[in-house]
């Protein structure tokens, strides 16, 4: 079937997985497909790429920054029994 088009589905969850630089290059190939032939597909990976930069810049540094002690202590302190 020469110039025949096959249709690429892809869950949103990987085409954001893309947007982050987090999929395996197999599966990533499989979600470029699906981008170069799906204007929806394409659509959507393009707001999930600004986004991700938007949120990366908006939280730049923020978790690089240590965390507070109060937080700290709060996680740290034994559990005490539940009542029953």
């Amino acid at each position: 079937m020469t110039g025949a088009v096959m249709i690429v589905s892809v869950r949103d969850e990987l085409i954001m997985a893309l947007a982050d630089g987090e999929l395996e290059p197999s599966v990533e190939e499989h979600v470029r497909e699906a981008i170069r032939q799906d204007d929806a597909v394409r659509h959507k990976y393009e707001i999930y790429r600004v986004t991700r930069v938007l949120l990366s810049k908006a939280f730049n540094g923020i978790l690089d920054e240590p965390v507070p002690e109060r937080l700290t202590r709060a996680i740290m302190k034994p559990k005490r029994p539940r009542r029953r």
